[in-house]
This record gives structure tokens, C-alpha cells and sequence, in this order.
């Protein structure tokens, strides 16, 4: 038994309807499903960070450690980096255009060759920090740690009485855009800028 073409033509209706109904629900629940993972990768490599701080007493910013510690101030990296494409940015900061170093050397390959913990040691590289590599975040891009302006330094000014530098774990977001200024004030970054996702460390 056949279809009529009127049968036909309100049968495809229907499904034209639904799948426009359906389909901005779809997209926005993958969206949000991004957005949460995002999130969440920020506050584990946040996690990470805070725990190689505690096992080491440094942070994990030397692209070559100097006697199993803190390397010398040429070694300095400016920004650590997960795996992926670099975010764009309005104005080229050092988000994407400092000295990077990767996030999976510090913490969790200890490719820079901090001393490892053991015994005799309170101190010391007792990795890895994460379960499996550090991949892109859902856009494709790399995750950044503005690692330059980390100050260990107790209190919240920096010596001179400066406040110091926000530090963030940073997602460019969905718009693959970096909008969170790279050296902004602790008292004044209270959020990532724009509709990057972030986790701040200092």
C-alpha cells in the first residue's frame, strides 16, 4: 500500500519540525557539556599545580631545574601550555607569544629534572600529577597558566607593596579568543574576561 503525496509531503513536515525544534537544544547541551568540561580540566590542572607546589616547595616554572630545584632565572618560563592550537588574541600578549613550557613536563613527565622525593626528603618532585596526558581543551585549543607572574610570597601584596598578579589556569573558551588580560591585578581579576573559563591561582 502506497503514500500520497499529501501523506508524504505532512509526514517530511513533521520531521522538519522536529529537527528544527530539536536541533538548537542539541547544540546548546554540547555547548554547555564543553563548557563544563573546560571548567573542570582548569580545576584539575589547578589541582596539579597545587600539589607539586606543596611536594616541592616551588613552582613549576623552570624549563631546566638547577640541583634538583629552582632553576637559574634565564630557565624562567612566562607561560605553561597543555597540548593543542594556540587561542587568538585582539592584542598579542604573553598569553600567546611568552616563553612556554608544557604543563605535561612540569607535572607529569618532570622532563626539567626537579629532585624527586624519597625517604631522606621532605621535599620533592613525587609525580605524576595527572592520570593520563594533558590534551586541548573541547575547542581545540591549549589550556595556559600565566606562570610569570606567580609570587610565593606571603600576603597578598607583592614586596613593594604592589597587589599582586592574578594567575590563572585559562581556557580561550568557545570563541577560541584569549580576552583575559595577561598581568591584571588579584584585586581587580575576579573572573576570567569575555567568555574564557578559568580557575585562578592566585
Amino acid at each position: 500500500m502506497g503514500f500520497t503525496l499529501i501523506e508524504l509531503t505532512v509526514v517530511l513536515a513533521v520531521i522538519v519540525t522536529l529537527a528544527l525544534v530539536l536541533t538548537p537544544s542539541i547544540a546548546n547541551s554540547i555547548n554547555e557539556a564543553r563548557i563544563a568540561r573546560a571548567r573542570n580540566d582548569c580545576q584539575t590542572i589547578a589541582s596539579g599545580i597545587y600539589q607539586f607546589y606543596r611536594d616541592t616547595g616551588i613552582f613549576p616554572v623552570w624549563r631546566v631545574s638547577r640541583n634538583g630545584g629552582a632553576g637559574a632565572p634565564a630557565d624562567r618560563l612566562q607561560v605553561l601550555v597543555s597540548q593543542g592550537r594556540v587561542p587568538f588574541e585582539d592584542v598579542a600578549s604573553l598569553w600567546t607569544t611568552g616563553v612556554a613550557g608544557s604543563l605535561a613536563d612540569q607535572l607529569v613527565t618532570n622532563a626539567p629534572g626537579y629532585a624527586l622525593r624519597s625517604p631522606a626528603s621532605q621535599f620533592g618532585w613525587n609525580g605524576p600529577y595527572f592520570s593520563s596526558q594533558l590534551t586541548a581543551d573541547p575547542w581545540g585549543h591549549r589550556y595556559a597558566v600565566n606562570a610569570a607572574l606567580v609570587d610565593l610570597s606571603p600576603g597578598a601584596a607583592t614586596a613593594d607593596g604592589q597587589a599582586k598578579m592574578a594567575v590563572w589556569v585559562l581556557s580561550a573558551g568557545p570563541n577560541g579568543i584569549i580576552e583575559t588580560p595577561f598581568a591584571a591585578s588579584i584585586l581587580t581579576a575576579v573572573r576570567p574576561g569575555g567568555d574564557d573559563i578559568g580557575t585562578r591561582i592566585q
